[in-house]
């Protein structure tokens, strides 16, 4: 990369740990209270530190049994509990790399789902595949074949208790910061798939870099129904807790989706400080403030939004929704991450709330970051600076580093990046520079030393000659029809025949009455073009929960544009 402007981290934290093996034990030796699971069969679930590396030793003997030595990989089908943290936390126990996966349960269909998952695993070559029974009757029964390799699935804390935990350790040696800690593979992997890979130096400097960000104490408090499966639950959350203790409330996904008011009330009910989720889920929240059990968020201090597109009416309408329960203005802090560093890039600092730039809608779409007002004005939320030990620039498409209020593509470097790609050097060459700079494949532009993000290249529409984001036109569509956040996709269609892209919009809608179908088509049409200025070719109106989506709750948009030609769900 050519020289040029990069924003850089102000901060010198550092992690006091090596691995995620020594925050453990360091955790275990203070006592600290870490985890309470809540919303399964057995209520609530305390897990101190303390048992948590007693169960996490058990579990390295159990994958010692097994096979699994230092250096192996073992993938996690678990469900979010004590069950999946503490097995998480014995493989990095005995040297090993978890590779955490979702279950098949996570989607409306198992057969992609297992494709998928056979794919992974023929890429990860697991010494060994921990699940439960239920999954594993799914696993065996399924058409789609999986690579043999032994299954773990004990039931509870009680398969575990007769494990003699010495020897399983007596030739394993301390595990250290070069060891893989972690193997993530992105959401929405086709093809071949792309198995992130983390060393231990990367995840501990990643949870200090947070825990520093958000000036984390043991007195904070957390609460989250993120999947400990997918990096916004498993690094922001556990493992930022593990290296960094504090109280964490963890709840499993279904928990949010049968109510999305039932997270503010948990937050309520134990006092929460923190708490952080896509935007989807607060458009959702917001949406259902009015179940909210009557309940005081004013402990709430930091509420991070990330994982997509930050949409400032979303924070505006959330905060305002549950101001009347002690909510402060400016808790909603918009942030940036991915799984290639670990998880977090950038965050606002300590001290501002959230930080918005007006653009031109129609210079972005030429490249160019230019202010307004008015009509041509588009809001877009600030993500913050660098975290610790992270740098940002914004570079052209020959590389070169572009100054300030320019368009561009986002690289990052810094110490929270991924080794690579697991067992896949093409796609590693094609994401690492050698001096160290990752492209995210996202666009951006930097503005008063604070980066905002724009979407992905790859799903950026090109109709006439203009830029057009998806993004934009699935927020106007989901407010002038208040359709439900997340279940909007929009994507761009090649038309010969015009020389350029069309847009095409899939929406989840409840609608059975064909005349108010027609009839929503239309004014989404017609709002589209009033406030954008583009045209949508079609509207397509489907079932609720027939859009494709991510495990962190993202439509998945070519998968839907694949869909979609292949004739709908």
């Amino acid at each position: 990369m050519t020289s040029g402007f990069v924003l850089r981290s102000a901060s010198t934290a550092r992690s006091p740990h090596d691995s995620l093996a020594s925050a453990l034990e360091a955790a275990a030796r203070d006592d600290a209270p870490l985890l309470t699971f809540h919303g399964g069969r057995d209520g609530e679930v305390r897990l101190p530190a303390r048992a948590a590396l007693d169960l996490a030793r058990r579990w390295a003997a159990l994958f010692h049994r097994a096979g699994v030595r230092r250096g192996h990989r073992v993938v996690l089908l678990l469900p979010t509990g004590e069950g999946f943290a503490t097995a998480l936390l014995g493989a990095a126990l005995c040297g090993a790399a978890p590779v955490p996966l979702a279950t098949p349960m996570t989607f409306g269909s198992t057969e992609p789902f297992l494709r998928n998952l056979a794919a992974i695993v023929g890429n990860a070559r697991p010494t060994a595949v921990v699940t439960v029974p239920r999954v594993l009757e799914t696993l065996r029964t399924s058409a789609v074949p999986l690579a043999d390799v032994p299954f773990l699935t004990p039931k509870d804390r009680d398969d575990l208790s007769d494990l003699e935990v010495a020897g399983a350790f007596a030739h394993l040696g301390s595990v250290g910061g070069d060891d893989t800690a972690l193997i993530q593979y992105t959401s929405g992997t086709t093809g071949r798939p792309k198995g992130v890979v983390i060393p231990h130096r990367a995840l501990v400097a990643n949870a200090a870099a947070i825990a520093d960000g958000l000036g984390l104490t043991a007195d904070d408090v957390t609460v989250s129904w993120l999947p400990l499966f997918h990096d916004m639950g498993l690094v922001g959350v556990l493992l930022t807790g593990v290296c960094h203790p504090y109280a964490m409330h963890v709840a499993a996904p279904e928990y949010f989706a049968m109510g999305a008011q039932r997270w503010m009330t948990l937050a309520a009910r134990v006092g929460a400080t923190l708490t952080a989720a896509p935007n989807f889920a607060y458009e959702m929240a917001a949406s259902r403030a009015a179940k909210f059990d009557e309940g005081d968020l004013s402990t709430l201090r930091r509420a991070l939004n990330g994982a997509e597109t930050v949409q400032p009416s979303t924070v505006r309408r959330f905060e305002a929704a549950y101001a009347p329960h002690g909510l402060r203005s400016g808790v909603v802090l918009p942030v940036y991450g991915m799984a290639e560093c670990t998880l977090a890039v950038t965050f606002p600092t300590r001290t501002e709330a959230m930080t918005v730039a007006a653009v031109d809608r129609r210079a972005l779409e030429r490249g160019e970051v230019v202010a307004a007002s008015g009509e041509d004005a588009q809001e877009m939320a600030s993500v913050g600076v660098p975290v610790a030990g992270m740098a940002v620039a914004v570079v052209d498409e020959a590389g070169r580093r572009l100054p300030e209020r320019s368009l561009g593509v986002i690289h990052v470097a810094g110490a929270s990046v991924m080794r690579g790609y697991f067992d896949n050097d093409e796609a590693s060459a094609a994401a690492l520079s050698a001096d160290g700079w990752l492209d995210t494949g996202d666009l951006g532009f930097i503005h008063d030393g604070r980066l905002h993000v724009a979407g992905r290249v790859k799903d950026v529409i090109i109709q006439a000659g203009r830029n057009v984001y998806p993004y934009d036109l699935e927020r106007v569509a989901v407010e002038s029809a208040r359709l439900r956040p997340g279940g909007v996709v929009a994507f761009g269609r090649r038309n010969d025949a015009r020389g350029t892209e069309e847009i095409v919009l899939v929406a989840e809608s409840a609608m059975s009455d064909a005349a108010e179908r027609e009839a929503t088509a239309r004014r989404l049409k017609g709002e589209i073009l009033a406030v954008l200025g583009v045209r949508v070719e079609e509207v397509h109106l489907w079932p609720l929960g027939a859009v494709p989506k991510t495990t962190s709750g993202k439509a998945r948009r070519r998968e839907c544009a694949a869909m979609l030609a292949a004739g709908g769900p």
